[in-house]
């Protein structure tokens, strides 16, 4: 080393010992309070004499993965080490905390010098722009507690020996700091809980040297009897107390010395006013080398109040529960009596409808039927609400189909929404689950209740459902719903007692539009309990906009729609249609198809693109026409394209509102299919593959035809049904209504007579009403039960006003078969009895309906072919109708062995076949005849005979 470079080196530490001295001084005075100040000024001092940019101090947590800055100081200009101090997981560093961990120190003059597996640590240094860097491991002891680092960025630097000689001082001095505020914060904390626990802690604490004897007391166990520390300490219990007292506190002690073990018990003593208390005291021996008690360290606390709370908290709580049952039986009873009568009011008004009247008595009963639904409306809301109150609605958990519950609720309201000339819209994200798990009925009361306000306060523009979704951890679906109207508006004082009971926006509100205020309120609550929130936002006379989301648990994801299009290629769909939001929305639902979409918004539009697409890769395949269009209405568009040579095979599709228009009308102009707004995906999607050549023409329809056919060649008045109700008007109008489809019923008053004719007679199906007199509908069921041990399963059906949570698994447990609520859907009671009808005539069951459904799966999990797999499935369905009357005999004649027989058969042919809804009734049927249960065997094959009709 030359002379020149050692008068640097003198300067250099001249200046050094300079530095070293100003950090000495400036932490002679160091505390827990100003710590960190003296350390940033510290390393500010440092950076500037070395020129450096930047240097950090960073410290592992209590969890060695995980590190964080305890202090940084960075050149001005120059960005911080980090901008925001939060833990950081050690190891997005391997190679770099290795080096640290096991060398005095990591010298980089250049990021060139990263070797191969410093991958992550070259990818940090270019993003920071670090240039060198120089890292000392911080010690307590032998033990690596942290890291301190010097970097310059803005050029890079070789680190020289005396340079990394002096830094590495510097960092020991640091080190020694940090142990010794460490430790001074952990004497200060000792001291301070020391103090905390002795002298100002609520519970009581002493120390007994023997039964009889203190050592030491804190304040809080003095004051309780009234005297000060200095009486207490090193005295004698019977030298303190009166009698009582000190041999209370003695058999406390000895009870306590004899456990030799850290006990817990409850001691019953007076305090210095005399008054009775409870302490509940612990304690723990500290024993001395031989391990006998030296001390024995007491704590207590007061729980006289605590247990008079709980005696109070407990004799309200079954006060509560009391006033809650009687609650629940009121709203039970309500609803029934409520019911009842409305179910009169509507099943005369459906027999008045049906017969010959004039249209001003037909007029009469429309707005009869249109008051009593409101009615029936206000009822519900009101029983809804008593519900939620009483804690007593409970949700559904079963799978159903998202999309069909938001487009059934949004179609419930088309008709009105026409009526006031409003645009009704359906925007639903295609990537919703097919299906989910949750209460279908409550999600779609949700949407009627927002889409009714909408409607009822919306006199013109548009309103707009929008659904979005987004997937969370553990397969749930959050939906994120959105109701958009361009009505009335609501204020903003007037918003914040939306969602309270009994409250719409204003009185004049209530008066003009009616309502009972509680559609919002029950809408909340329905939200919560779906694990999810309700908001609104509104601009008066501008119009609302309310979103709420749920979370529902995912079932199925959405399935691919495109898989119908996959065969086809260059297929251009043109949508003409001037509202932009409509013509978003058909779009939106032909995303992921591979159709090419092509928008314009009116006819002029129309025709030139045709035209100009015409031997092109563009041409126009098939053409959505919305019937509003301005200008050339719909059928003039049509014509216009039929009439050119180029455009004739065209297929046109119209989009119509529903019921306006009769589609002969749009043949006659060309038009090959329609559909309805608001638009349904799965319907357009339909409609194109028909279109297309994809899917039969009219399939759908033929199936529907099919069924119709169906139940007709079914003979309805074969079957025996028995009707027991103590009600006249009801009576009346379940004959009235069963009369009216050729069916006959005998009929019981109470439960006793219900009992006595199932007894006697053989019925396929008994209406049961749950309230009768003498016997109610629950205990008769039960006795029937009892009964059927040596005949067929008598299907009951409740018949009840109830609509309580809980009302349904009663009429369940009690042996009813199903469960359906006054006012009465006969269309509901026909479907009953024709499934029955069904069952009785197994016969005209299409057993090859299994086929199109499992077939394909079949095939495609075994590898065979199409036309093999076809083959089986046709050998196992000649063999059912056999199998099924094996099972219906072996169940009539009580004959287990042959019922466990052909149950086995059918379980092991359809597991074979992976029929997997037969497969697994089957095998629970397998299980009942072994353990010879009549009743389960006969439930589980009415389920199989009714698959045969679902699948």
């Amino acid at each position: 080393m030359n002379s020149q470079n050692n008068d640097e080196v003198n300067i250099y530490s001249n200046d050094f010992l300079k530095l070293m001295n100003s950090i000495h001084v400036r932490f002679l005075e160091v505390n827990s309070m100003n710590y960190n100040d003296l350390l940033r000024k510290s390393l500010e001092e440092v950076g500037a004499f070395f020129d450096l940019d930047r240097i950090y101090i960073y410290h592992f947590s209590k969890d060695p993965a995980f590190m964080e800055i305890e202090c940084q100081w960075n050149k001005k200009f120059v960005k911080p080490k980090r901008e925001v101090i939060e833990e950081e997981v050690v190891y997005a560093r391997p190679w770099l905390i290795r080096q640290i961990k096991n060398k005095d120190f990591v010298a980089i003059n250049n990021i060139t010098e990263f070797p191969v597996d410093a991958a992550f640590e070259l990818e940090a240094f270019n993003i920071e722009g670090i240039k060198s860097s120089l890292i000392f491991p911080l010690k307590d002891k032998s033990k690596v507690i942290g890291f301190i680092g010097f970097e310059t960025l803005l050029k890079p630097i070789i680190w020289q020996p005396d340079q990394i000689k002096i830094l590495n001082n510097i960092s020991k001095f640091l080190e020694f700091i940090k142990a010794r505020i460490t430790k001074l914060k952990e004497y200060e904390s000792l001291l301070n809980g020391q103090t905390i626990l002795l002298d100002n802690a609520a519970s009581q604490i002493w120390a007994l040297t023997n039964v009889t004897s203190y050592a030491t007391v804190n304040e809080a166990h003095a004051e309780f009897f009234g005297k000060k520390k200095d009486d207490l300490e090193y005295k004698d219990l019977y030298d303190i107390f009166d009698i009582d007292t000190a041999n209370k506190l003695s058999e406390n002690n000895w009870e306590l010395f004899r456990n030799d073990e850290p006990s817990e018990k409850e001691l019953n003593i007076k305090n210095w006013k005399g008054e009775d208390r409870l302490l509940q005291v612990k304690s723990k021996p500290i024993k001395d080398e031989s391990g006998n008690i030296k001390y024995l360290i007491c704590t207590a606390q007061d729980i006289t109040e605590q247990r008079i709370a709980e005696a109070e908290l407990y004799k309200a709580k079954v006060e509560a529960e009391s006033a809650n049952i009687a609650k629940s039986q009121f709203l039970a009873n309500m609803s029934h009596e409520i019911r009842t009568p409305m179910n009169g009011i509507f099943g005369f008004l459906e027999l008045l409808e049906s017969g010959n009247l004039s249209l001003e008595h037909k007029e009469f009963v429309r707005e009869a039927k249109s008051a009593s639904d409101i009615l029936l409306n206000i009822i519900n809301d009101i029983l809804d609400f008593s519900k939620i109150e009483a804690k007593k609605l409970i949700l559904e958990n079963i799978n159903f189909n998202l999309r069909t519950v938001i487009e059934d609720a949004v179609s419930l309201f088309v008709p009105k929404s026409l009526e006031k000339g409003i645009q009704l819209y359906t925007i639903i994200d295609p990537t919703i689950p097919d299906e989910v798990v949750g209460d279908p009925s409550r999600l779609k009361q949700i949407l009627n209740n927002l889409l009714s306000n909408g409607i009822k306060f919306t006199d013109t523009g548009e309103i707009s459902v929008k659904v979005d979704y987004f997937e969370e951890e553990n397969d749930v679906a959050l939906l994120e719903f959105e109701i958009k109207d361009t009505g009335i508006g609501i204020s903003s004082k007037d918003i914040q007692k939306l969602f309270k009971a009994f409250n719409q926006a204003d009185a004049s509100t209530t008066r003009k539009y009616g309502g009972t205020g509680l559609g919002l309120s029950i809408c909340r609550e329905l939200v919560k309990m779906m694990d999810g929130e309700i908001t609104v936002s509104s601009v008066l006379d501008k119009g609302s906009t309310f979103k709420f989301c749920v979370r529902l648990k995912i079932s199925k994801r959405a399935s691919e729609h495109n898989s119908m299009f996959e065969k086809v290629n260059d297929v251009n769909i043109l949508i003409v249609d001037n509202n932009e939001n409509s013509r978003n929305i058909t779009s939106s639902y032909l995303k992921g198809t591979g159709l090419h979409i092509i928008e314009v918004n009116g006819a002029g539009e129309a025709i030139a693109t045709i035209i100009s697409n015409d031997n092109t890769k563009n041409k126009i395949s098939i053409v959505i026409i919305d019937c509003e269009i301005p200008g050339m209405n719909c059928y003039e568009l049509a014509r216009t394209l039929k009439n050119i040579p180029i455009a004739k095979d065209i297929k046109l599709i119209l989009l119509m509102s529903r019921y306006k228009g009769e589609f002969e009308v749009a043949m006659d102009h060309g038009f090959s299919s329609y559909l309805t707004k608001p638009l349904k995906r799965d319907d357009l999607l339909n409609c194109i593959a028909v279109n297309l050549g994809l899917r039969k023409e009219d399939e759908e329809a033929f199936e529907d035809l099919n069924k119709n056919i169906a139940k007709n060649i079914y003979n309805l008045s074969e079957i025996r049904i028995l009707l027991a109700e103590d009600n006249e008007v009801n009576r009346k109008i379940f004959i009235s209504m069963l009369k009216s489809r050729g069916i006959t019923c005998d009929v019981a008053v109470d439960g006793k007579e219900a009992l006595r004719k199932v007894s006697e007679e053989e019925y396929d199906i008994v209406f049961m009403d749950c309230q009768m007199p003498v016997m109610d509908g629950y205990e008769a069921t039960a006795e029937i039960r009892k009964i059927e041990k040596n005949r067929k399963h008598t299907k009951i059906v409740a018949v009840t006003a109830n609509a309580m949570q809980g009302d349904s698994e009663k009429c369940i447990k009690s042996g009813m078969d199903s469960y359906i609520t006054k006012p009465i859907n006969f269309n509901i009671v026909f479907k009953i009895i024709e499934e029955s009808v069904k069952n009785k005539n197994h016969n005209t069951i299409d057993y090859s309906r299994i086929i199109d459904n499992y077939v394909n799966e079949f095939s495609k999990d075994t590898g065979l072919d199409i036309e093999d797999a076809l083959e089986i499935f046709e050998d196992y369905i000649k063999c059912l109708p056999d199998l099924l009357d094996g099972i219906n005999d072996a169940i009539n004649t009580n004959d287990f062995n042959k019922l466990a027989k052909f149950a086995h058969e059918l379980k092991g042919s359809s597991g074979t076949l992976k029929i997997n809804s037969i497969h697994e009734l089957a095998t629970k049927l397998d299980k009942e005849a072994l353990e010879e249960k009549l009743d389960e065997c006969n439930k589980i094959f009415g389920q199989i005979k009714d698959l045969f009709y679902k699948i």
